[in-house]
């Protein structure tokens, strides 16, 4: 990747850049990476704010076209400590540690709604280099968001994924794993037909 608009959103002080790295580690080549830059621990010992790579503008707007199609990147890591990964107050079914949010700003008439892919629907992530494809269909794992931390997350209707996918205002991936310091890389972001 060169710099296309990439951000790292979440437990920063301000969005910020992410770094890009011309050379080549394994499968990952000319990657962009976000480094951890503020832990904000809980009396759990649990990072309370998340990092996400915040992808660039090319990736918003309509794309119905990829309803059926695939979601693929891959992660790595250069350092921490992976041992456990983050919990983030997890509870499934009210709080998912997602691996992916899409958000479109005008869908639920202006309410605005999320689809996302919950981490734990996916073989996870250790810190070594991982490749993810997620179908892009509404009965391959992904979640709505209720917009009310009371409501359990929901598997969303056909009609609400289209629609999500016709008006995208934002997608994000996870880049915050650990309850501490690290750095993650991420490369080969596409859509497949």
């Amino acid at each position: 990747f060169e710099d296309e608009g990439w951000k790292i959103v979440g437990n920063k002080h301000n969005i910020s850049d992410v770094r890009h790295e011309a050379a080549r580690r394994g499968d990952m080549s000319r990657y962009i990476y976000g480094v951890d830059d503020l832990i904000d621990v809980d009396a759990k010992r649990n990072d309370r704010k998340l990092w996400k790579f915040l992808l660039p503008e090319k990736y918003t707007g309509w794309f119905g076209v990829w309803y059926g199609g695939m979601f693929e990147f891959t992660l790595s890591s250069l350092n921490g400590d992976y041992s456990g990964v983050n919990s983030h107050w997890v509870e499934e079914k009210l709080h998912p540690l997602n691996l992916v949010e899409i958000y479109c700003r005008s869908c639920d008439l202006f309410q605005g709604a999320t689809i996302a892919f919950p981490l734990s629907k996916t073989q996870g992530f250790d810190g070594n280099t991982t490749s993810y494809s997620l179908i892009m269909k509404e009965t391959e794992g992904w979640m709505k968001d209720p917009q009310n931390v009371l409501y359990e997350w929901t598997v969303p209707s056909k009609c609400s994924f289209i629609e999500i996918l016709s008006g995208i205002t934002s997608v994000r991936i996870l880049g915050d794993f650990t309850n501490w310091y690290e750095t993650v890389n991420i490369d080969n972001v596409q859509w497949v037909p």
